[in-house]
């Protein structure tokens, strides 16, 4: 039976076997150097330790062994691929937690890294298109345009009808400025997935980011509303469907019609930061200053650990007025892990302002 100590075990076996940390007997002179090895054995407990880290949410501990495995395998090696397969989960994991455990530059890092050990483990000619996806995905959420694009084609030159796939290579083309690559993607998915709700949520997302150059601004805003009404109506339940109505009606210049449907909506619901910053906006722009305030509190209290909705919270009661309100929440916000950024960044915005 295996040890239910295994994670600490391996996690040891690793430190002191790759880390200055464990050349702990000092010798007269240096040896050369082995070349990396690493068994199937060990690779695999490896894996089933960083899979126990990970579920035991421990994601700091999976993203050592992940590290210390890179190292032992040899570089080229179906290990290595394995072994950055194996560091980017980990990282990605650690990456996505809340703001309260990582703040916005070690998310970046850990992103960047992700990528780089994702697009490694898929070098191989005969990766597996879902993997090689995965890759353009984290390299999409790094930063890097030019590699998520380059990896997006050569997962859909494998798997061109993927519709998951299709999906995330044209938000993807979007947060890049590619307007003519998103719709060429959607048209593709459109066909491969006729009766999906998310075709005409990407039509409203691509009118609002990149709209038709032969529209008039209200003429492509009224393609985002329709659009998003017809992914609201086919899947009503899906709070980013909402989330495009509502940007899709403050694009229209009817803010008002924007708070009413978020208003709708379970506490719950309302309390996510990005649907609580759609809510804020469209109050605010119906001119109701200290309703946008009350959006934000109510998301802080779904959110108590978030420093950007505590600086969030913070910026909207100065907004309407409420400066001792407002006070209060910049206190609360500078001893709170990433407080100090959030600040940084909302003291911009308020110097903007005057």
């Amino acid at each position: 039976m295996r040890s239910r100590h295994l994670p600490t075990i391996l996690l040891s076996t690793l430190l002191v076997s790759c880390g200055d940390d464990g050349a702990r007997n000092h010798t007269p002179a240096p040896s050369p150097t082995p070349a990396p090895t690493l068994s199937a054995r060990e690779l695999m407990d490896a894996s089933e330790a960083i899979e126990k880290f990970i579920n035991a949410e421990r994601t700091q501990e999976a993203v050592l062994v992940a590290r210390k495995l890179i190292e032992r395998a040899p570089v080229g090696s179906s290990a290595a691929a394995t072994a950055n397969e194996l560091a980017a989960q980990a990282l990605f994991v650690r990456a996505r937690l809340p703001a309260s455990e990582v703040d916005a530059n070690e998310r970046k890092t850990l992103l960047a890294e992700a990528a780089l050990c994702a697009e490694r483990s898929v070098a191989s000619a005969s990766a597996d298109p879902a993997k090689i996806a995965f890759a353009a995905l984290l390299a999409s959420s790094a930063g890097n345009a030019e590699t998520a694009r380059r990896l997006f084609d050569r997962s859909l030159a494998l798997a061109p009808n993927d519709a998951p796939n299709l999906l995330q290579a044209a938000l993807s083309a979007l947060g890049a400025g590619d307007g003519a690559r998103a719709k060429e993607l959607a048209a593709r998915r459109r066909v491969a997935a006729a009766d999906d709700a998310w075709n005409d949520g990407l039509d409203a997302q691509i009118a609002l980011a990149a709209p038709d150059l032969s529209l008039s601004s209200e003429d492509a805003a009224k393609a985002a509303i329709d659009a998003a009404r017809r992914a609201v109506a086919a899947d009503s339940d899906r709070l980013e469907f909402r989330m495009l109505l509502a940007r899709a009606l403050r694009k229209g210049a009817k803010p008002a019609d924007a708070a009413r449907m978020l208003s709708a909506l379970e506490p719950s619901a309302r309390a996510k930061p990005a649907i609580a910053e759609q809510f804020a906006l469209a109050l605010a722009e119906s001119n109701d200053l200290v309703g946008a305030a009350r959006a934000w509190e109510d998301a802080l209290r779904g959110n108590p650990a978030d420093p950007y909705v505590r600086a969030q919270t913070a910026l909207a009661f100065h907004r309407a007025g409420l400066d001792v309100r407002a006070a209060s929440e910049l206190d609360a916000l500078m001893l709170m892990k990433g407080g100090a950024a959030e600040r940084t960044r909302i003291d911009a915005i308020w110097s903007n302002q005057r």
